[in-house]
């Protein structure tokens, strides 16, 4: 009698055990390959939100304009206007006057009173409506840039000094007087530490 051909069951069990091996290598490439694309996902989205994040930073301040505004308390506040440590409830680390006309002259876009600061953890830009604000005047407050620990501000003069303030003690027309540049230092959450120097428009119009 001829002898019945097929696998023995050693053969199915080591069989079954080189396709468990496989079958679990494979798994563990394949969940590498999703976690490493879950983060760089994550970080194209975190880098894509700073650039638009300081793309319109760097824009608002190119157009600030030497235009001194009315305050809430009806006192004139500077053109442009900056503290390390904000205490007031609607000031910030960085106010001033913007307009589009100094970027483009054919724009119709009217002057308006911009302000950013960090908050927790957010960046906020806080807008106002009018440029004289009356005593019940308070900003649209929104959210710029989220996951930011740190947020540092600094101010260059036309001599080509820094400041930390602004403006400078030692200016001579301080309601109207603005930067040559604004440095912003921005500590991420996660770590990695970006600074961008702005210039302001050169020919500044009065207003």
């Amino acid at each position: 009698m001829r002898r019945a051909s097929g696998f023995t069951l050693i053969e199915v069990l080591v069989a079954l055990v080189v396709f468990a091996v496989l079958s679990g290598l494979a798994y563990r490439s394949l969940s590498v390959v999703l976690d490493s694309r879950r983060h760089i996902d994550r970080e194209n989205h975190k880098w894509r939100e700073v650039a638009l994040f300081l793309a319109r930073l760097e824009q608002d301040v190119a157009t600030a304009v030497p235009r001194p505004v009315r305050d809430a308390s009806d006192a004139v506040a500077p053109a442009v206007t900056g503290t390390p440590t904000p205490a007031r409830a609607y000031e910030g680390q960085l106010v001033f006057t913007r307009t589009a006309f100094a970027a483009d002259p054919g724009a119709a876009e009217s002057p308006r009173r911009l302000g950013y600061r960090l908050r927790g953890s957010t960046v906020e830009l806080l807008a106002w409506t009018v440029l004289d604000q009356g005593p019940r005047t308070e900003p649209a407050v929104v959210a710029a840039l989220r996951d930011v620990k740190e947020m540092q501000v600094r101010f260059l003069d036309r001599r080509g000094q820094w400041h930390a303030q602004w403006p400078p003690a030692s200016a001579t027309a301080p309601q109207k007087t603005v930067p040559a540049g604004v440095e912003v230092a921005l500590t991420l959450v996660s770590g990695e530490r970006v600074v961008r120097l702005m210039p302001t428009a050169t020919r500044q119009p009065q207003l």
